[in-house]
């Protein structure tokens, strides 16, 4: 069995756990940084941390989620190991959820989940018992949703001159539009017309709804630490 974590303490903590249940297992490494780009198909035998090739029959990938680079992490890791994975996300079940299950996650369940459930289900995926009826649509669907609204966000935002995103990015710093035009050396209505123009091709209606979608698509970019960046991701799902 293999177990990966992006909190080294904590994958060798619920290793010993599950060796302790007659549950032979060896840590996986976590992947380097990786992001929208990152090749997510199989790639077969990845390294141990203890430095052996090794293809387990089951692996569990235990991780808060609330960091995009550490989403994308989890998913490289998943659709990397083609056997069936165990994941224990912080994340609560929502767009999160569905990005691992359309990453090739067997089964996903809270961290919360106590040990003798976890090691249930690892026994029945090990052994092929477990029954998968496939990824629940509804989550597929909120993260196809999400990862959909990020894509045009990201499209809306390169329509933007070089001129209307620096005038975004300090509006985004808390700038205020006259402000912007005395540092400019232009006049207040200049700017104000700017403005007019990013809300448009962002096809919002108010500066606090652009500067939002710029904090979104940035955050998400540079792999943001904060936690807020992801709460499009983290809306409970029916």
């Amino acid at each position: 069995m293999g177990v990966a974590s992006d909190q080294s303490l904590v994958a060798e903590s619920v290793r010993r756990a599950l060796h302790e249940r007659g549950h032979g297992c060896v840590t996986l490494s976590w992947p380097a940084a990786v992001d929208d780009s990152t090749d997510l198909r199989p790639r077969l035998r990845p390294r141990s941390r203890e430095g052996s090739a090794h293809t387990p029959q089951v692996a569990v990938l235990l991780s808060d989620l609330d960091r995009w680079g550490r989403v994308m992490a989890a998913r490289t890791l998943v659709a990397g190991l083609p056997v069936p994975w165990l994941v224990l996300a912080g994340a609560p079940r929502g767009p999160v959820w569905g990005a691992l299950y359309e990453s090739g996650a067997t089964l996903v369940l809270h961290t919360d989940t106590d040990l003798d459930t976890v090691c249930d289900a690892v026994v029945r995926l090990g052994s092929g018992s477990a029954s998968t009826p496939g990824p629940p649509r509804e989550l597929l669907r909120a993260w196809q949703s999400y990862a959909q609204r990020r894509r045009e966000l990201t499209h809306r935002l390169q329509t933007l001159t070089g001129r209307e995103e620096q005038v975004l990015h300090q509006l985004h710093q808390g700038v205020p539009v006259r402000s912007i035009a005395e540092r400019s050396e232009v006049a207040e209505a200049t700017v104000r017309s700017q403005v007019k123009a990013i809300l448009r091709k962002l096809d919002v209606s108010s500066q606090i709804a652009a500067v939002a979608a710029y904090q979104e698509v940035q955050s998400i970019n540079s792999r943001a630490t904060q936690v807020e960046v992801l709460e499009a991701m983290s809306e409970p799902v029916p």
